[in-house]
């Protein structure tokens, strides 16, 4: 038995180095002004390195449960407690103890994990806590904390993402795509597809799904992506083919099966 729970850790921190490369997380410990994410235990911190990766690649299914983990290794874990939030149904008992839990451990932490917290503060008509969101209130927050600390990984995403102008938001994730560089810029690449199909750029929006396909080969949010973009063009074929291929990475995808069930009923 002691063999075998060895072998689970080990092969646990495996995943989580290999999945964190996506996050460009090299600036993201204690010194500084950054969020303060770790704690110097190994295993939580590469659960939350391991969160973070698939957060941004949109995993949430994966995403929650590594956050999940790192606050059971750590209770105190105040930015795990920010993510649990995020992720919580608006309105919910959990969203609004994650959002207390997150206040109270990031008490005596640095002004930009603070600043982070704050996020939570901004409720949405529906109910939603989260640090999501292209709004000039939440955008004001990461423009805080990038002056503060423009070296964050995560707080220069969030800068980019946040800003509530679209065409500001595609110049400046394309300059942090250029700034992080391959494979790196995955995910920025994936929230470019997006923006690119709302500007009206559908052919551009499809080359970087396609790239976030190529620098991405091991997610399963790469190929959602490229399903959503034939979503979005009628082309049910194809985006079925790319939902099944979603399922067929990792079997829970939520966002795939549903997928799946209303295409069966626009054909």
């Amino acid at each position: 038995m002691k063999n075998f729970l060895i072998l689970i850790i080990t092969s646990l921190l495996i995943f989580a180095c290999d999945n964190s490369k996506a996050t460009n997380q090299k600036n993201s410990g204690q010194q500084g002004n950054y969020i303060q994410w770790t704690n110097g235990d190994p295993l939580h911190d590469e659960m939350i390195r391991s969160a973070i990766g698939h957060f941004l690649n949109i995993e949430r299914e994966k995403a929650y449960v590594f956050f999940e983990k790192a606050v059971k290794l750590d209770s105190t874990s105040f930015a795990a407690h920010v993510m649990m939030s995020t992720m919580s149904p608006p309105n919910s008992e959990k969203q609004e103890a994650h959002y207390e839990l997150a206040k109270k451990y990031s008490a005596n932490k640095n002004e930009n994990s603070k600043r982070f917290v704050s996020l939570l503060d901004i409720k949405s008509e529906n109910g939603y806590r989260g640090i999501w969101g292209s709004s000039k209130e939440k955008n004001a927050i990461w423009e805080k904390m990038y002056e503060a600390e423009p070296r964050g990984a995560f707080i220069q995403f969030h800068r980019a993402r946040s800003n509530p102008d679209l065409i500001t938001r595609i110049k400046n994730l394309e300059e942090l795509s250029s700034e992080w560089g391959e494979p790196n810029n995955a995910a920025i690449i994936n929230f470019l597809g997006y923006h690119y199909y709302q500007n009206g750029d559908k052919e551009k929006s499809k080359q970087a799904f396609e790239k976030y396909l190529e620098l991405y080969p091991q997610g399963y949010n790469s190929l959602d992506s490229m399903a959503e973009f034939y979503m979005y063009e009628k082309n049910y074929d194809e985006a079925k083919k790319y939902y099944k291929m979603v399922l067929n990475q990792f079997p829970f995808s939520i966002s795939a099966r549903a997928a799946l069930k209303n295409i069966e009923t626009l054909k």
